[in-house]
C-alpha cells in the first residue's frame, strides 16, 4: 500500500519538485495551493506525512498545524513545513503545533525522501516490542520417582519477593538438614560396602 503524501504549497515549481520526490508506486501524492481546500479533504485522504509550504490562501500553515493537532485522527500524522530561502519561519506562532521538523527550500530529494520514510515508520512503529511470556515449567512428578531418586531441595523464596527473616532461616535450616542427610546416607552405604567386602575375604 503506498504511503499517502499530502503537500500544500501554492508554487508550481516547488509542486513539481516535490512530484518527483514522491514517485508511484511507493507514494500517493496529493497536492494543494490553498490551506482551506486541503483541511476539507484530509478526512477523505487519511494522510500518512503531511507537508505544509508556510504562505497558504485560504488558511496558512500554522492555522493547518493547529487543525491537525487538535484532532484525534491527525495527531500521529509526521508534519513538516516547508520554508522559503527568505520567508520567515514565525517560531512563537509554531510554538503550540506538534510537527516533525521545518524543510528549507530548495531541498535536497534524497534527504527529504529519507525524512520522510523515517518520520511514518517512527510513528507507525509501536514504542516497544511486547515481551515475551515466560515459558511454563513442569513440577516434577514425585509420585512416579524411583524410590532411590535423589531429592530435589525445595525451592528458595521468589527473588521478587521480599522474605520474612524468620521464614528465610527456616527455609535455609531445611536445605542444609536435607543435605548433611543425604551426605550420611551416602557415607553409610560406601561404609556397609566396604565392610561387606572385607567380610567376604
Amino acid at each position: 500500500m503506498p504511503y499517502r503524501i499530502v503537500v500544500a504549497d501554492p508554487s508550481p515549481s516547488v509542486q513539481k519538485a516535490v512530484q518527483a520526490v514522491f514517485p508511484e508506486p511507493d507514494f500517493k501524492l496529493y497536492v494543494f495551493e490553498d490551506g482551506r481546500e486541503l483541511v476539507d479533504a484530509l478526512l477523505s485522504i487519511r494522510p500518512d506525512t503531511v507537508i505544509l509550504g508556510l504562505s497558504l490562501p485560504g488558511m496558512d500553515a500554522y492555522e493547518v498545524g493547529r487543525f491537525l493537532n487538535g484532532r484525534e485522527e491527525f495527531r500521529n500524522v509526521p508534519l513538516f513545513f516547508l520554508k522559503g530561502t527568505f520567508e520567515l519561519f514565525n517560531s512563537d506562532k509554531a510554538a503550540d503545533i506538534l510537527h516533525d521538523g521545518v524543510i528549507q527550500k530548495p531541498f535536497d530529494s534524497e534527504k527529504l525522501a529519507l525524512t520522510v520514510r523515517e518520520a511514518i515508520d517512527r510513528k507507525l512503529s509501536p514504542p516497544t516490542m511486547p515481551e515475551e511470556p515466560f515459558p511454563e515449567v513442569p513440577l516434577p512428578d514425585t509420585a512416579s520417582a524411583a524410590p532411590d531418586a535423589r531429592p530435589e531441595p525445595s525451592a528458595p523464596p521468589d527473588a521478587g519477593v521480599k522474605a520474612h527473616p524468620d521464614a528465610l532461616r527456616s527455609t535455609v535450616r531445611d536445605l542444609v538438614r536435607t543435605e548433611v542427610l543425604e551426605m550420611e546416607r551416602e557415607l553409610e552405604k560406601r561404609i556397609t560396602a566396604r565392610v561387606l567386602v572385607e567380610l567376604r575375604k
